[in-house]
């Protein structure tokens, strides 16, 4: 999880600042968006291994899946002219950021990637409470384990 974390945040993707675990921001400025960092409450959901071999402990094969959740904050609420100003931006930057990652074959530490949701498109929090035109987008993992 944390491998893959990292390789995201290293992704080269124009226009979008890009956060690992270790950079989850306490506050977002405006300057700081359009912004993609993981969901500090809930980013590790729906964990299920499924053993594909038999044996002991760590001699056993499995494959782990999961969803990991990203925020994706493209400005604050109120900086942009009309309630739809940023929308065209907003939907080009979400696009963007799904090709990267779906598209991407340097995302190590997983076998395979596929988005699962991209949350409703209005406003989100940042992690100190500030309203934001934003959405989530979650990432289902899949790993061999061993």
């Amino acid at each position: 999880m944390v491998t893959i974390a990292d390789s995201i945040s290293k992704l080269s993707i124009t226009g979008i600042n890009i956060r690992d675990l270790d950079k989850i921001p306490a506050v977002v400025r405006n300057r700081d968006c359009p912004i993609l960092y993981p969901r500090p409450d809930g980013f590790i959901s729906g964990f299920e291994p499924d053993r594909i071999t038999t044996g002991d402990g760590s001699s056993a094969k499995m494959d782990v899946r999961y969803t990991l959740t990203y925020t994706f904050l493209e400005s604050p609420i109120g900086s942009d002219r009309g309630l739809f100003g940023v929308y065209p931006s907003f939907v080009a930057n979400v696009a963007k950021i799904l090709d990267a990652i779906l598209l991407n074959d340097k995302i190590t530490g997983a076998v395979d990637i596929r988005a699962v949701d991209v949350g409703a498109f209005g406003p989100v929090a940042d992690p100190a409470g500030n309203a934001f035109h934003g959405c989530d987008i979650a990432i289902e993992i899949l790993e061999f384990v061993n």
